[in-house]
């Protein structure tokens, strides 16, 4: 009797680990989101390489392999948009005798570019960049230069090319949800050499620009010649965000440069927080302009510092292979910590606010927590995002696929960007938060 049970058990053990290894086996081949995912990118091949026409074709396949595996997109195939795209792309690349690692970025570009996701894009990796010896950034749909001898100057053509046509060039070619993003993101590119190429300017030799000085005055013609980006490294990683105080207006302001959730700003969060009690601050101005993203913790662990027993999270679709999973919109409790603040919070929002630093934007205000001034930020609160990292096996271009849809926490508001409940140039923002802080005492 015993050994019978002994062999019942044995088999029972046997099916039940053979089913247990079945299920990983599934699980690694169909279902894991990070299955192949790149954890380190080695550098992109130089854009002036030469491919064959059958490499290529290969990059440009797996790119849209691991999106119609991933997307939520693409759940039920690819996207009308995205398979035109696509097939128009691919007998382009196949028709050529060769193709440069630059033209197939570019058309990897246009692919993703009519997805419209904006975590979804395509680039390439250099360890040791070469750039112009300026920076530009984006005002009123005009390209400024910012700091240097030039300041303020209004950059008219750069390479022979209009700025106007450079910029309609990079919008076929770029992934993006809100154009603001896209001027942004232009403007902050453009001095670099493979952004150069990828819309279409000569960067050998001295390049070439029309600038003009400010108020419409005289134009005048610069050239300079690309040089390597240097950054020191200073051995020690700058972290992602800073407090201070204006003790006569009772303001504490914390800047949030990137969202990083780790011990550092968590243990930052409690000091900021501690002071603010201490120094009777009655308002809190959170600095999220400029901030590219992260991890969207960051705002919950803000709120715990708040009064509110609960909030609206929002709520995703997260694609596992060929399964859509939908979680269901619920109440977040909120789990406080002390000290309590009471006062008045403030967002400070700009074009440049992306990805999780906007999600931050969008939880204080969705849940009425507080008041958000500046622009909209870059992205739309319901969008898609958790991106996967890929890169090609030939020209080694680096690609991300995201592999969830989120909904803003007030799913009525899904269909529109995040406005501002004071719109002002992001610049002003600051400023104007104070203001307003100043009428309310």
């Amino acid at each position: 009797m015993k050994s019978k049970w002994r062999r019942h058990i044995s088999i029972f053990l046997c099916i039940f680990a053979l089913c247990g290894v079945a299920l990983w086996g599934a699980w690694q081949i169909w279902f894991d989101p990070y299955r192949g995912t790149v954890a380190t990118f080695r550098p992109t091949e130089r854009l002036k390489t030469v491919l064959s026409a059958s490499q290529a074709v290969e990059d440009l396949d797996y790119l849209v392999q691991r999106l119609a595996e991933r997307h939520p997109a693409c759940i039920n195939g690819l996207p009308d948009k995205v398979h035109s795209a696509y097939e128009q792309e691919r007998e382009k690349i196949a028709l050529s005798p060769e193709v440069p690692v630059l033209a197939l970025w570019q058309s990897a570009a246009r692919i993703l570019n009519s997805l419209g996701d904006a975590h979804t894009t395509v680039g390439v990796n250099y360890e040791n960049g070469v750039r112009l010896p300026l920076s530009f950034t984006s005002k009123k749909d005009a390209l400024l230069c910012s700091g240097g001898e030039y300041e303020g100057y209004t950059v008219i053509e750069i390479g022979g090319v209009p700025i106007g046509d450079l910029y309609e060039r990079f919008l076929a070619q770029f992934s993006y949800e809100l154009e603001a993003w896209a001027h942004h993101s232009f403007a902050s590119r453009l001095n670099r050499s493979e952004y150069l190429s990828f819309v279409g300017v000569n960067t050998r030799g001295e390049v070439p620009l029309v600038l003009e000085s400010p108020g419409g005055g005289d134009r005048i013609t610069v050239a300079y010649e690309l040089r390597e980006n240097v950054i020191a490294d200073t051995g020690r990683a700058a972290p992602g965000f800073e407090y201070s105080f204006h003790q006569p207006a009772g303001v504490g302001i914390f800047t949030l440069r990137k969202c990083v959730y780790d011990e550092q700003y968590k243990a930052g969060l409690q000091e900021f927080f501690t002071k603010v009690q201490e120094q009777n601050i009655r308002s809190v101005i959170v600095d999220v302009r400029g901030n590219p993203g992260g991890n969207s913790l960051v705002a919950r662990e803000f709120i715990r510092y708040l009064p509110a027993e609960d909030y609206l999270a929002g709520t995703s679709e997260v694609r596992l292979g060929p399964i859509l999973w939908k979680n269901k919109p619920q109440t977040q409790k909120n789990v406080q910590l002390p000290p309590l603040f009471l006062g008045d919070v403030y967002v400070l929002t700009g074009t440049d606010t992306f990805s999780a630093a906007m999600d931050f934007a969008v939880l204080i205000s969705d849940n009425g927590l507080g008041l958000v001034i500046g622009e909209s930020p870059g992205n739309m609160p319901s969008s898609y995002g958790d991106i996967l990292r890929f890169q090609t096996p030939n020209a080694g271009l680096v690609f991300t696929v995201s592999y969830k849809h989120f909904v803003r926490p007030d799913s009525s508001k899904s269909d529109r960007p995040l406005l501002p409940d004071v719109a002002v140039p992001a610049e002003d923002a600051l400023e104007e938060a104070m203001r307003l802080i100043g009428k309310t005492r």
